[in-house]
């Protein structure tokens, strides 16, 4: 049965440079044992000096033992080393790779690295080292099936670990990577669905208002008196004047024309607005209260968003309630801008459900107070809608002097 895999340590069976040699597993496991029984065995079997003892026979049993052992050394690596330590040099050298290159420096791995080192120091008289060819004798084995061996383990695990925390980094990385193109797909998702909702409360602002005014002036004209060429024609280049000035909005929305800030709606173009509203037939009242202009006044955004509450307040009089008379209220404190457009009750005939000329009234989609309450909302203020007492309908708003957002063109 295959041992699994412990990502934590080297696999002693991969080069020390480059990838890692991509064998069947049995060849890995078994391939040192097949060696050693294959090859060392009768060597030890046949030369007297090829083992820790004087006997062939010994040598070639703790050989053998030290080759089988050598099967289980991905799972019990300690373990193995320490039996291998009465076999050969070579199961041994085999051996101690593997503790090293799989459990790293640890205290049972230098523990076994010196006793594989005295080991390998046995057959050697210690006394006879008194010529260069005896020392090197002397330090042969050690140093080539011991300190080699445990550097050269050692230094796969530390790659092993290299590679392993790089390859964490890098899975941490491309998780990040991944979170924050995520993080900006969905932002401008957001930004992209925002600026369609500002650019569909701006259309419905515009075309709602211009065109309200436009059908009302239209249905005018239609009852006029035929006799009545001035009137008629007063009517019809009211009609024009509000065309053109939908048509100038309605592109500067879409880019082609860019109105400079300071020719955006403001609390002084209310009274042009209420008068266009006067021309069409719904009786308005204006007060303005505090400044429109100079430090004290609101900040441009904050005017453009009363210009706009206080237009869609206006058609919706038109609207709903063409008979009623309308009070326009806006008074400019240190502490923000208040706003109010409240119509009386329609009292006597009730247009709210027919226009001008006894039609249909004129059609609503129901987005100006959900637009209203967005602008207000967008500010940092707050916006109330809602029938009064008496049985008309108001509209207030508190909104502050200054706001962060740059005036929207129009």
């Amino acid at each position: 049965m295959q041992q699994p895999t412990d990502p934590s340590v080297a696999d002693p069976d991969a080069p020390l440079l480059g990838p890692p040699l991509r064998l069947p597993h049995p060849v890995r496991a078994l391939g040192p044992t097949a060696l050693v029984l294959l090859v060392l065995v009768p060597l030890a079997a046949k030369d007297p000096d090829f083992g820790p003892t004087v006997s062939p026979p010994v040598n070639a049993a703790l050989m053998a033992f030290g080759g089988l052992a050598l099967a289980l050394r991905r799972r019990h690596p300690a373990a193995v080393t320490a039996a291998t330590l009465l076999s050969g040099q070579l199961p041994l050298a085999i051996a101690l790779y593997g503790l090293a290159a799989r459990r790293g420096g640890t205290v049972p791995l230098y523990a076994l690295a010196a006793a594989a080192e005295l080991r390998l120091l046995v057959p050697f008289d210690l006394g006879d080292v008194g010529t260069p060819s005896s020392l090197a004798g002397l330090v042969e084995d050690p140093l080539v099936f011991g300190a080699v061996p445990l550097v050269l383990g050692l230094a796969t695990h530390g790659r092993a670990h290299t590679v392993r925390v790089l390859a964490e980094r890098n899975r941490f990385l491309g998780e990040r990577n991944r979170l924050l193109e995520e993080a900006r797909r969905h932002a401008g998702e957001r930004a992209t669905a925002a600026e369609r909702a500002r650019l569909a409360r701006e259309m419905h602002d515009v075309v709602s208002n211009r065109v309200s005014l436009i059908t009302l002036h239209a249905g005018a004209a239609q009852v006029a008196h035929a006799g009545d060429p001035t009137a008629v024609r007063e009517t019809l280049g009211l009609i024009r004047a509000l065309g053109l000035q939908a048509l100038t909005e309605l592109r500067g929305l879409l880019g082609v024309l860019t109105t400079p800030a300071d020719r955006a709606p403001s609390l002084r173009g209310l009274p042009t607005l209420v008068e266009e509203s006067r021309q069409a037939g719904l009786a308005v009242g204006l007060t303005v209260t505090g400044p429109a202009d100079g430090p004290a006044a609101p900040g441009p955004a904050v005017q453009y968003a009363a210009y706009r509450i206080v237009q869609e307040a206006l058609t919706n009089a038109h609207k709903h309630a063409p008979a009623a008379e309308v009070a326009v209220t806006v008074e400019v404190r240190p502490d923000g801008l208040r706003l109010a457009v409240v119509n009386s009750p329609t009292g006597g005939t009730d247009l709210r459900d027919t226009g001008p000329d006894g039609g249909p009234e004129l059609p609503s989609g129901g987005h100006g107070l959900t637009g209203m309450h967005t602008r207000a909302g967008d500010l940092g203020g707050a916006l109330h809608a809602g029938p009064t007492p008496e049985g008309g309908f108001a509209v207030r708003a508190r909104l502050p002097l200054g706001a962060p957002r740059a005036v929207p063109a129009t």
